[in-house]
């Protein structure tokens, strides 16, 4: 059986969310979810949809770590937070989308790192 993610879970891994945002995407039909009980749960590979799309074949467990804010990039990287969010928006950077806001995959950004290191 696939684990089941609660929202408090799914909240710490996007450093992002609240029950309003999370009744938004559910209504608009971009996150679907699963009642557990009274719990409403999510399957990996609804909140990989709901973030742009499932992970590259072989990067399913590296996508399943919690993501990175651009902040966070931005000081592994030795960049600003701007630099790193039009890398994003041009590509260059994979990134995932949380609503609005941008996050990264812990093993996408080492791996792009590794590429101009």
């Amino acid at each position: 059986m696939e684990q089941l993610l609660s929202r408090a879970r799914l909240i710490a891994r996007w450093r992002h969310g609240s029950d309003s945002f999370f009744w938004r995407a559910e209504a608009d039909g971009l996150l679907v979810p699963i009642r557990d009980g009274r719990h409403v749960r999510y399957l990996w590979p609804a909140v990989f949809r709901f973030e742009g799309g499932l992970p590259p074949k072989g990067f399913e467990t590296a996508y399943m770590a919690d993501l990175m804010t651009p902040e966070e990039v931005a000081r592994r990287a030795e960049m600003s937070r701007d630099t790193i969010l039009r890398k994003a928006k041009c590509g260059s950077l994979s990134a995932r989308r949380v609503g609005l806001s941008f996050r990264f995959v812990p093993a996408e950004v080492d791996r792009w790192m590794a590429t101009w290191t």
